[in-house]
């Protein structure tokens, strides 16, 4: 019975590190996303990959001023987590397996036209335990699997500027 218990513990550890962040993608555009990675962390959207917690923060930045840009209006987004599992693989390290699915609208909540997922994806995580015991990502992948029309900005992103 230890077993699931422990089990039970660390689904919900890495499920809460996986639902604050895209709570902080959603409601604060992702200001403060880099600080749910380990310094070298990885985030990979398709062939898209930032590296590290300073490239990652320049890529929520560039997501903010670009979303911006293109639609001249307010977005609202939502990120939405099903199928969760998670694998111990040592003391401080396991994996997180699960689908997200990205939706997107212009304007502000509720957006008045409901458009299907922007991009649906595999989700597939290594995290981390620090030495203060909190969960942080060390590569939080996203496979797509379905693609809406509109192309996600993460997956839009300029890699060379």
């Amino acid at each position: 019975m230890a077993a699931v218990s422990h089990d039970l513990v660390l689904w919900h550890a890495l499920y809460d590190l996986e639902v604050r962040y895209w709570y902080e993608v959603d409601c604060n555009g992702g200001a403060s996303a880099h600080d749910f990675y380990a310094t070298d962390g990885v985030f990979a959207v398709g062939d898209n990959e930032f590296r590290g917690s300073e490239r990652i923060r320049e890529f929520y930045a560039w997501r903010g001023r670009r979303g911006i840009e293109t639609v001249r209006s307010l977005r609202t987004t939502r990120h939405l987590i099903s199928n969760f599992w998670v694998e111990a693989a040592g003391e401080r390290e396991a994996k997180a397996f699960g689908v997200i699915s990205f939706h997107d609208g212009a304007g502000r909540a509720p957006v008045p036209e409901s458009n299907p997922p922007v991009l649906i994806a595999d989700l597939l995580n290594i995290c981390l335990r620090d030495e203060d015991g909190a969960w942080r990502f060390k590569s939080h992948r996203l496979r797509p699997v379905f693609m809406g029309a509109e192309v996600p900005l993460s997956m839009a992103v300029d890699l060379t500027r």
